[in-house]
């Protein structure tokens, strides 16, 4: 069975092999690979293009807005858990955790008072927003780990429990450079990513004021890599191209 992340990974560079197909009248497509490295092999279908390697990097590397949190998805399973429990259905419930709960963790006995409190104020007929000084007044303990609880009822008998987030992105490269750096601390800068395609999953967090500020600050010829991709929104940028 492929993994979440490897698909990810394959769907990234996918958006990669489309958009040099597109500029060099290329066939490739893009497959998980069998090793640890690289990730995903780009590969020519009628087998007339030499194969290219790609690595894949997430970015931003700020764990708090992390897809992959473990913190929040562990968070989420526990509270949709507690919320069975106490028979409560017909729900889409949707939480602001604090920053000092994603990065370090809660206790399951938080969450359980979390749901109880959720159970205590849900209405059958109305949409609640309960925030932190709400949440305080009920309980000080838990406004340390959530801002606030948005609470709506739906009309089927199904509990959704989600995680909202507020964060701003920066507005220069950094998000892109530490993600170019974390793949050069494991791959050192020499002959192994000479020949590299590196691939930024930026996710929706890059934006184009974050893609020219890079641009702006790093020529090509100082990326130690044969190529540098984004891929934000559904569409991948080149940040350097191959040199023939």
């Amino acid at each position: 069975m492929v993994q979440a992340y490897k698909m990810r990974e394959v769907l990234v560079c996918e958006q990669v092999a489309e958009e040099i197909n597109k500029n060099e009248g290329t066939d490739y497509y893009a497959i998980a690979s069998q090793t640890d490295f690289p990730d995903v092999l780009l590969k020519s279908r009628s087998g007339q293009c030499q194969p290219r390697e790609a690595e894949v990097v997430s970015t931003p590397s700020d764990f708090t807005i992390r897809h992959d949190n473990k913190n929040v998805r562990k968070f989420e399973r526990e509270l949709r858990l507690a919320l069975q429990d106490l028979k409560l259905l017909g729900y889409n419930i949707s939480v602001y955790w604090s920053e000092p709960a994603i990065r370090f963790g809660v206790e399951t006995a938080l969450i359980r008072s979390l749901a109880a409190l959720i159970n205590a104020n849900a209405s059958a007929s109305s949409y609640l927003f309960l925030r932190g000084v709400e949440i305080y007044k009920q309980s000080p303990e838990l406004s340390q780990i959530v801002h606030y609880v948005r609470i709506f009822p739906v009309p089927y008998p199904k509990l959704e429990v989600h995680s909202a987030s507020m964060w701003w992105a920066p507005r220069d490269g950094r998000w892109i450079e530490e993600a170019v750096i974390c793949k050069l601390k494991k791959y050192g800068d020499g002959s192994l990513t000479q020949n590299l395609v590196l691939v930024i999953d930026g996710l929706s967090h890059v934006d184009s004021e974050q893609i020219a500020a890079f641009r702006d600050n790093n020529p090509p010829e100082k990326i130690p890599f044969a190529e540098l991709w984004v891929v934000t929104m559904g569409r991948a940028y080149r940040l350097k191209s191959r040199t023939p």
